[in-house]
């Protein structure tokens, strides 16, 4: 492994709560890793916050802050990040941070070390689930959720993530295939995912079962966790929570992000057809069966999200419902 290399951290914020914001950065400072440069990435924050932002940084030339006149949200606003760590070239990893969690000291030290001796091109750790008090609710993410992140392939990350972007290092010459991000519409897919099916097509994952980051839920949270998700009951319950409403989104989803990927690698995967969204290569027809044994079989659990989009893919093709006619009318 490199000697102290460098590693290039994109912290996303947007009108962050301040005392969680000053413990995110307090602990970015008390890494045992010190040769880091963090690019905080703004994304059009009301003036009051992008002057906090500034004041708890100032003292720590490590830290670049960037604001920005336009909104994009969080899934552009990390795509707007890669782009100032391309710019430096002294930069060999890059590391997610949101604007509110805690980094257990060792975090960078632990995933660069792993990344290096096993030649990966992507590592990432389990979390540790706080509270607003940065009480432990949970001392693994992956066994509350039931993650079994070694199982993934391509196919199944499709159905469901089981990567979390603040625990993510990844090497820098993965950026040209993640670059540029695919757009989005209404149906929106997260930094991570993307990130984690590129790294998955192109090379050798990591992952790391120990808690390298308290990840904290709160209210504002943009994406929260949830029980054993994916499992059966799990998305019965939820729908029956939801009074049985169908709206689609997970379909589209899926199906918008399964076209993305697959157009993205189509000439690697050997796809000779002209129009590479083919539904039955994406496994969205009964293909999709084959996917939910394979969960069940690893244990991926990802079941409940397989036949939830099986059933949607009946409704849209064989009853002949437009998603927009459930989404956008919900």
């Amino acid at each position: 492994m490199q000697s102290k290399e460098k590693i290039g951290i994109v912290l996303a914020t947007y009108n962050p709560q301040v005392e969680y914001f000053q413990k995110q950065i307090q602990s970015i400072q008390n890494q045992t890793w010190d040769n880091w440069v963090c690019h905080i990435v703004d994304d059009c924050s009301k003036l009051e916050y992008q002057a906090e932002i500034q004041k708890i940084v100032e003292n720590d030339s490590r830290f670049i802050c960037h604001s920005h006149n336009d909104n994009l949200k969080s899934y552009h606003n990390f795509e707007r990040g890669l782009q100032y760590c391309v710019e430096d070239s002294t930069i060999t990893a890059i590391a997610f941070s949101d604007q509110d969690d805690i980094w257990q000291p060792e975090k960078l030290k632990i995933l660069i070390t792993k990344l290096r001796s096993e030649q990966l091109l992507l590592v990432h750790s389990d979390l540790e689930l706080i509270n607003s008090h940065d009480h432990t609710i949970n001392p693994s993410t992956w066994n509350f959720e039931g993650r079994n992140p070694e199982k993934a392939t391509a196919e199944l990350l499709l159905l469901r993530n089981v990567f979390t972007g603040c625990s993510l290092l990844f090497c820098t010459s993965l950026i040209t295939y993640i670059l540029p991000f695919p757009q989005q519409n209404e149906i929106v897919w997260h930094h991570d995912l993307w990130v984690a099916l590129v790294a998955i097509q192109k090379g050798k994952i990591g992952h790391i079962r120990q808690s390298l980051v308290r990840y904290r839920i709160h209210s504002s949270n943009t994406v929260g966790v949830r029980q054993d998700v994916g499992k059966f009951y799990v998305e019965l319950m939820a729908w029956l929570s939801q009074k049985c409403r169908i709206t689609g989104k997970s379909y589209l989803i899926h199906r918008n992000l399964s076209k993305a990927f697959y157009t993205r690698f189509q000439h690697e995967l050997g796809l000779s057809w002209s129009d590479p969204f083919d539904d039955q290569r994406l496994d969205f027809g009964l293909g999709i069966l084959k996917l939910c044994y394979q969960s069940w079989l690893n244990k991926y659990g990802s079941e409940g999200i397989a036949l939830r989009i099986l059933i949607l893919k009946f409704l849209f093709d064989i009853r002949k419902i437009k998603p927009s006619d459930l989404f956008f009318n919900r």
